[in-house]
């Protein structure tokens, strides 16, 4: 499960709710979760609207690079 998926649910928020509340696509946000497209290479505005929005740091929501 993705990180972005771990705070949105923990956040109480169905997908298209954090679309409405971020003002990031649903389709987007899908994408990001299903990890058809990496959150970290995300322009920074989209990683601050859906931090602010989940109420958590930039660094939470993007996932961890295993060494």
């Amino acid at each position: 499960m993705s990180n972005l998926k771990k705070y949105r649910l923990k956040a109480g928020y169905s997908q298209l709710q954090l679309a409405n509340v971020s003002g990031i696509s649903l389709n987007t946000i899908q994408s990001y979760e299903q990890g058809k497209r990496e959150i970290n290479k995300a322009q920074g505005e989209v990683l601050h609207s859906l931090s602010q929005a989940l109420n958590c740091t930039i660094e939470e929501i993007m996932e961890q690079k295993e060494i």
